[in-house]
């Protein structure tokens, strides 16, 4: 589908880029601009901006930067297409609908029907659950767990009774063929009779719902007395549309309440998260049936840094925590372990002690290392060898902390241990460089005129036009994208539009673009165009430069082989290019006079 250009700078103008970025970002305003963690590159102090009067992020720890277009195909991985029909519905713009490639149309209409496969499962489980006559099991058991209907029916819970094709008898009956709800993951093949069966059958059903609140998976719980054989929890697959390591139960509900109070609650189930959203921590979420993963800590990151995490209290639950010690390191994400004693997880302390004795314990918790520090002195022993592995077994983690942070660990692993702090230091080693450090240089790197130059063009495109149509583009740069991208901007183009194209064409030029646009206050507009006549004359100099260089070459040629009517055509070029030279020196502030 190809999308009018007048139509997306449209959506663009009436998107509020603020907004759509902070759903997902936690942002602060800094003067004009608003500021945040990056979420494409780890950090802990923020160095994200998004510009709404240019409709921009940039980041300038990492260059990443673009539209509000190119931040969803980031963060979300659709398309460009994809996000500008997102937007268009958000902000009310019509979009001219135009042929799609078969190919397109082909993967357009497989992912609407597993979307809407999920739908309407979803919606069968629900009914079933809080109006169906099959659903009363499911009503007793949320009642003798403390979940009321109307929690139910935030989190969308549903419940399917035994039985072997209830749901596929009712999606069939809705239009959805056998293959859809394959792909989907609601319905299985018996590979030895060919029969087919639902997945999910006499269990209790919690929905997982993506980032825009589509259900795209299923977790179902089995109700006591049932089958001692079957799995007390079972999930959905992987899908087209689902990869469990990339979403975190409860998210979608949770990211307002983890933005207003600058934490995130991770437990282990389902019923956990329900529990406490109901107890009032709307801030919480649970892992998919996984153990934590890196690309849930990516998406939490994106939101807050602060994370207490309520692993079970047995020695599971510790192992996990202790396990999930190395992701958040990884994530730059301050981690706390909360201990609940009498209690086996968060559903169980909140219904014998409740919602007041559960935020006095928020007031107590654990760094999630000085759990690890002291549970692998307590497996290492105190003897001078089993200290010696304690530092051992920690170096990698320790390793990866920095600053104060650092310092404050390495003094509480020597106290614990009785081993000198010097000696700490050395058996753990030189912290880990920041991803800052050790990323490799852009493919090109512009020299600083011609960054400015595009600073001029990006927040004066108006002022700079008669600057550019005078000089000849070979003069300024090789690069075809930046001459381009400068023709553009002067010619009145939109900057997210022009983004859009150099993130695909050009994307170390895209993000030279976004940090100038990020930068709204390097040249006031009355130096703008001196700015711009010394940088376009310090770049003609540089050619002259090179001329001049060259015709001394010749000239030097000229008078040992004795070609005085060379020479004398040369020296005529050269005495030209000198008188251009002074010149352009006067323009350009730099010292008049042959180099």
């Amino acid at each position: 589908m190809s999308i009018p250009r007048h139509t997306v700078d449209e959506i663009r103008a009436r998107t509020d880029i603020v907004a759509v970025i902070g759903a997902t970002v936690t942002l602060r305003r800094r003067g004009s601009s608003y500021v945040g963690l990056c979420p494409f590159h780890n950090e802990k102090s923020p160095s994200f901006n998004v510009v709404p009067s240019r409709q921009i992020y940039h980041c300038f720890g990492c260059g990443a930067g673009g539209d509000v277009f190119g931040f969803l195909q980031k963060t979300r991985g659709v398309s460009f297409v994809e996000a500008v029909k997102e937007l268009a519905a958000s902000c009310g713009v019509v979009i001219e609908e135009r042929p799609l490639s078969p190919a397109e149309k082909a993967t357009v209409s497989r992912r609407n029907d597993l979307y809407g496969a999920c739908e309407q499962a979803c919606k069968y489980f629900e009914n079933t659950l809080v109006v169906g006559r099959d659903g009363q099991a499911g009503r007793d058991y949320l009642k003798a767990r403390g979940v009321s209907l109307d929690t139910a029916r935030k989190y969308r819970l549903g419940f399917v009774p035994e039985g072997w094709n209830n749901l596929e008898n009712h999606l069939r009956a809705e239009g959805f063929d056998s293959d859809t709800l394959f792909k989907a993951g609601l319905v299985k093949k018996n590979e030895r009779t060919g029969s087919t069966y639902d997945v999910f059958r006499g269990r209790l059903i919690f929905p997982i719902l993506d980032d825009r609140g589509r259900p795209v998976a299923f977790g179902g719980r089995v109700l006591p007395g049932a089958d001692k054989e079957a799995p007390k929890y079972l999930n959905s697959p992987g899908t087209e549309i689902y990869e469990k390591s990339k979403v975190l139960y409860g998210l979608s509900f949770a990211r307002n309440a983890v933005q207003r109070r600058d934490r995130l609650i991770v437990v282990e189930g389902y019923f956990d998260a329900v529990s406490l959203w109901q107890a009032g921590f709307e801030e919480a979420v649970a892992p998919c049936g996984t153990a934590l993963t890196a690309e849930q800590l990516e998406a939490v990151r994106r939101l807050t840094t602060r994370v207490i995490a309520l692993f079970d209290t047995d020695e599971a639950g510790i192992n996990a925590a202790m396990r999930a010690l190395d992701l958040f390191l990884a994530a730059g994400v301050e981690a706390s372990r909360l201990d609940l004693p009498g209690a086996k997880d968060p559903d169980e302390y909140i219904q014998k002690s409740g919602a007041a004795a559960f935020e006095a314990r928020l007031g107590n918790t654990e760094p999630l290392m000085e759990l690890v520090i002291r549970r692998t002195i307590e497996r290492e022993g105190s003897s001078p060898e089993g200290r010696g592995r304690t530092v051992e077994r920690l170096a990698p983690m320790l390793r990866k902390l920095e600053g104060p942070t650092r310092s404050a660990t390495m003094s509480r692993v020597a106290g614990w241990t009785g081993i000198p702090e010097p000696e700490v230091e050395r058996l753990v080693g030189r912290p880990a460089r920041p991803l800052e450090e050790v990323e490799s240089r852009p493919a090109w790197s512009p020299g600083g005129e011609l960054a400015h130059l595009l600073w001029l063009v990006v927040h004066f495109p108006a002022e700079m036009r008669p600057v550019l149509d005078s000089v000849d583009p070979d003069i300024v740069t090789e690069r075809a994208t930046v001459i381009q991208a400068l023709a553009r901007l002067v010619d009145g183009e939109a900057l997210g539009e022009v983004l859009t194209w150099a993130q695909a064409d050009d994307p170390d030029l895209a993000r030279i673009l976004a940090r100038a646009a990020a930068k709204p206050d390097l040249y006031r507009l009355e130096s703008v165009l001196p700015a711009a006549r010394g940088i376009v004359a310090r770049m003609q100099l540089r050619q002259i430069d090179a001329r001049i260089l060259a015709i001394n070459r010749e000239i030097h040629r000229c008078e040992t082989t004795g070609d005085k009517s060379s020479y004398l055509s040369h020296a005529r070029e050269l005495a030209g290019l000198y008188a251009q030279q002074a010149a352009l020196k006067h323009t350009s502030g730099r010292r008049a006079g042959p180099d």
